[in-house]
């Protein structure tokens, strides 16, 4: 159910930058980017595809991933660049979006906790970037960033009685970390 609307912003996205790209002023973009996050945990990995559209010195775009940072989740979020020069090499960006969590438990054991219930949070990218030209239409993309992702959680104890309300804590997980990303752009 709350993917259904992710599948219908991303379908009335594509459609809406489908028909202006057709005057020669706006073109469309696909970036397909794999980067490297690193910060108190050990370092992971991120996937993310960002279709969007260029216009003059401006990106935007809205994109997907994933994250395997402590816990895999699903990054959704709404990417902007604008490039320093008019041969759009350098740029700066920010991503604002959503993080889904892919599991609802950790793939191991937390302490003595017995029950889970993750939901998602804030997640957001942003940082520096260059843009140089690969093979005929596309670019390769290179960029340094600071990244956050939050997530929200229910963890719980079991009590050995029967018929006993389990004890719930909540918390909110926030982890920052720098982020290092190298793709294509078509």
């Amino acid at each position: 159910m709350k993917y259904n609307w992710i599948y219908c912003c991303l379908i009335s996205t594509l459609t809406t930058i489908y028909v202006p790209a057709q005057n020669g002023k706006f073109k469309f973009h696909s970036n397909n980017l794999i980067g490297i996050v690193g910060g108190e945990s050990k370092v992971n990995l991120i996937f993310q595809t960002i279709n969007g559209i260029e216009f003059s010195k401006w990106y935007c775009g809205i994109g997907v991933g994933v994250d395997y940072y402590n816990y895999k989740t699903l990054p959704l979020f709404f990417n902007t660049r604008r490039f320093f020069d008019k041969k759009n090499k350098g740029f700066i960006y920010s991503d604002l979006g959503y993080n889904f969590p892919l599991k609802n438990k950790p793939g191991k054991a937390i302490g003595y906790y017995n029950t889970y219930n993750f939901k998602g949070g804030l997640y957001t990218d942003f940082g520096i970037g260059y843009k140089t030209k690969f093979i005929k239409k596309s670019s390769l993309l290179f960029s340094l960033g600071h990244s956050y992702k939050q997530l929200q959680t229910q963890i719980g104890i079991m009590p050995a009685c029967l018929g006993c309300q389990p004890y719930l804590y909540n918390y909110t997980l926030g982890y920052g970390r720098i982020i290092l990303k190298t793709g294509v752009a078509f």
